[in-house]
């Protein structure tokens, strides 16, 4: 059961690890997972346009929705460092969100070293019950890129703040590439007041689902560091919220999901994805 049964939404949030590796074997995984979680909509990360042949054209947000009940609302199909290579975020959906809206949040022209991919904020806007619901999702850049971060998460703020003034509920979602214990996901939080879901020390990791595969990704397609073969996974993809006191809308369940189905030695992705579940209580 999901909460769409008492008026409510499930959002779910995942990087699909979009490089193109694998994807014949992967593509079916992340469908049966999305089978399983029933979300009514879907953000996700490094959702690419199609580069190889046997894509047949299609966009990485295209596919998904031909596997499932989903439909594409928004894509950005943004440039990346690589010149023949488009990626950016997209929202599937099966309840429609009211609006959406984009952002860059930082660009090569003002940043030296932005890495691989250009940080984009995409929003929805949901009214469940009279209330209002702000989902915002982004995949900041990556760890070590610290000018980069900076950037991205004073841009967030920035933005954030007076679109979401009267929000009912808010909910950051995505791959931030922060740790726990960094110092800017520290300041995001402060200066948005989100809390995490579940609190920080309790929650569980999201990347990598599988040390060995992201080290084999990283070697045949030379994108990515290489992970000691023990090295625990860690929480680099966060579920931040901020609810008002008076509202009654809130989340009631939250969790992790894609590992559920594999093929063999592999997965959907190398990340975890973010579900929640949002209802008037």
């Amino acid at each position: 059961m999901t909460p769409r049964d008492s008026g409510g939404l499930r959002v779910a949030c995942w990087n699909i690890w979009g490089f193109s590796w694998e994807w014949p074997r992967r593509r079916p995984l992340l469908a049966a997972e999305l089978a399983d979680l029933e979300p009514d909509a879907v953000f996700l990360h490094e959702a690419r346009a199609a580069r190889r042949p046997w894509e047949n054209g299609e966009s990485t947000p295209a596919q998904v929705a031909a596997d499932s009940d989903l439909s594409v609302v928004d894509w950005i199909d943004a440039p990346t460092s690589h010149p023949d290579t488009r990626m950016g975020p997209a929202l599937l959906a099966r309840q429609q969100p009211v609006t959406t809206s984009r952002f860059q949040l930082a660009d090569r022209g003002s940043v030296a070293n932005l890495g691989y991919h250009e940080p984009w904020l995409l929003t929805a806007d949901w009214e469940i019950q009279e209330s209002r619901l702000v989902v915002a999702s982004t995949h900041l850049p990556r760890s070590g890129l610290f000018d980069a971060l900076d950037a991205s998460v004073s841009s967030l703020v920035q933005v954030i703040q007076p679109m979401t003034e009267d929000a009912d509920l808010l909910v950051l979602v995505g791959d931030l590439n922060l740790m726990p214990q960094n110092s800017l996901l520290y300041r995001l939080m402060r200066d948005l007041e989100l809390e995490s879901a579940p609190p920080l020390d309790r929650a569980p990791p999201t990347y990598p689902t599988s040390n060995a595969l992201s080290n084999r990704q990283a070697l045949e397609d030379s994108v990515g560091n290489l992970i000691h073969p023990r090295a625990p996974p860690i929480r680099i993809d966060h579920l931040l919220v901020r609810s008002k006191s008076s509202s009654p809308l809130k989340i009631v369940a939250e969790g992790r999901f894609g590992t559920a189905h594999g093929d063999g030695d592999l997965y959907a992705s190398d990340h975890w994805g973010l579900w929640f579940d949002v209802a008037v209580t």
